[in-house]
């Protein structure tokens, strides 16, 4: 099951949601039903596999292909969710377009915590992320072997439109070594994304709160909503990042890659994010999200920002490796 991209993460949130549905959760256990905490400390143990000497390696095609088309699609699909799908919550709309655009379940709850959304608005972005990012996992190998598709586009390709980084790393194993590294190292580059977008989106939302109501909040407002969790993942890069660089490229090689990443902080990242998904299944009662299906519209925003998304992308990731930078292409 797990080969064909039902993970941990599909069976933590399913047994969550049949217990929550069913007999309820029980009260002793909603104590422990913390997901954002347990997210945001693997979003900060997720840091330390954010390596800059990584992101140099791909350079510039890969930047581009991570942070043009992200905001880019992220923009776009907010304004389709409010002009045209006409959403009535801002902050569903803000928290579904960050989770399709940026990269899953982490920009999700990134931006829910920036825009103040509701807990059930955050559940049902998380669980459209978790049903196509199982979908396209599998789906996208297969296009790009029938279509004979480089393998190196492939792998951006997959790097900047799969959800989550284990998916990427998964579906680019499917293809090869090289696209592999490079779907894995762009969904790398564009993990740096989640605090440049929820600063953002901090600002825009206490923007809008000024508006309507007439009166000056503060820059106090966006440091509160701002998520401090950003901080220690940025810190966490650093000072791995740097580590990395010091002790040589071999040393580093066995001692972070291998031991302290590896052995420990992916781990670590691993179990908190499956408690993470545990507590949305155990906080998830169907006769809550009912509601905001109403018209179909949630689902109608992520596909239509999704295929912009696999558009931009393509196209991004083409121009970028194959018509302005092949040199370093052919290095990869």
């Amino acid at each position: 099951m797990k080969h064909y991209g039902i993970g941990y993460a599909a069976w933590a949130i399913l047994f969550g949601m049949i217990i929550s549905n069913t007999i309820g959760t029980p009260t002793w256990v909603m104590p422990a039903v913390q997901t954002e905490y347990y997210i945001k400390t693997g979003l900060v143990l997720l840091g330390a596999e954010v390596l800059f000497n990584k992101i140099l390696s791909i350079g510039i095609p890969g930047i581009f292909v991570a942070w043009v088309v992200t905001p880019v699609v992220l923009i776009t699909t907010y304004w389709f969710g409010q002009k045209i799908l006409k959403i009535e919550s801002k902050t569903m709309n803000m928290t579904i377009s960050a989770d399709m655009s940026v990269c899953g379940v982490s920009a999700a709850i990134a931006t829910a915590s920036a825009c103040r959304a509701k807990k059930e608005e955050l559940t049902l972005a998380v669980g459209l992320s978790l049903i196509f990012t199982a979908i396209m996992m599998i789906v996208m190998p297969a296009v790009i072997k029938a279509t004979g598709m480089p393998y190196i586009l492939g792998g951006a390709w997959m790097g900047g439109t799969i959800d989550a980084t284990g998916a990427v790393a998964a579906a680019g194993a499917f293809l090869s070594e090289k696209a592999l590294y490079v779907a894995a190292t762009i969904k790398m580059i564009q993990n740096v994304m989640i605090g440049l977008i929820a600063f953002g989106v901090a600002i825009y939302f206490v923007a809008e709160e000024e508006a309507a109501s007439g009166r000056k909040v503060g820059l106090i407002e966006i440091w509160n909503r701002f998520p401090k969790f950003v901080i220690g993942f940025i810190f966490a890069s650093i000072v791995f990042s740097v580590i990395y660089t010091s002790i040589g490229k071999d040393l580093a090689y066995v001692i972070i890659d291998h031991g302290a990443i590896r052995g420990l902080s992916k781990i670590g990242r691993g179990w908190f994010f499956c408690l993470a998904f545990v507590s949305i299944g155990l906080a998830t009662n169907f006769r809550e999200l009912k509601g905001y299906f109403k018209g179909g519209k949630p689902l109608i925003l992520y596909v239509c920002g999704q295929t912009l998304n696999l558009t931009l992308t393509l196209i991004m990731a083409y121009i970028m490796f194959y018509l302005v930078f092949p040199e370093i292409t052919a290095k990869i």
